[in-house]
């Protein structure tokens, strides 16, 4: 499978000091393959929106800070933007919107990969995206800080 990706997101990763320290050079690897797939689930389900998972989310937010490629990636993979909307989730009637987004993502995924979407590495709620998006997307993760506890 071709990378849907234009920039080396794994070096990226290596630079970066806002990445994650404690993930190896494997577990780059890994999260960066799931994030391909995350991106080509949305390429096959146009419209439908979906969750990260917090790792993959990890990887997301690292190919936007390279807009130009994340920009150019999307126009190719989905004629626009996949947008991030890292506050949502963070209003306690948003919750139940994405548990059902992210049950929805899971769903999609196993029947489309064959492999459950939350990754062994990885707590088993939804993602708590802390960074500040900025409403820069539509897809469901919540706003919190890095030590707080995932949404369930």
């Amino acid at each position: 499978m071709t990378s849907p990706i234009s920039v080396d997101l794994f070096a990226a990763a290596k630079k970066s000091p806002s990445f994650p320290e404690d993930w190896s050079d494997d577990q780059i690897r890994y999260e960066l393959a799931r994030y391909e797939k995350f991106l080509i689930l949305a390429q096959r389900h146009p419209g439908q929106p979906l969750a990260p998972t917090k790792n993959i989310d990890e990887m997301w937010h690292m190919h936007m800070m390279n807009p130009r490629a994340y920009y150019n990636d999307c126009q190719r993979l989905f004629g626009d933007i996949l947008d991030h909307d890292g506050g949502f989730g963070s209003n306690e009637e948003e919750l139940p919107v994405l548990q059902r987004t992210f049950d929805k993502t899971a769903e999609l995924w196993e029947i489309e990969f064959g492999e459950p979407y939350v990754a062994k590495s990885e707590d088993p709620r939804m993602t708590n995206c802390w960074h500040d998006c900025q409403s820069r997307c539509w897809h469901a993760c919540k706003s919190a800080k890095p030590d707080e506890a995932a949404v369930v």
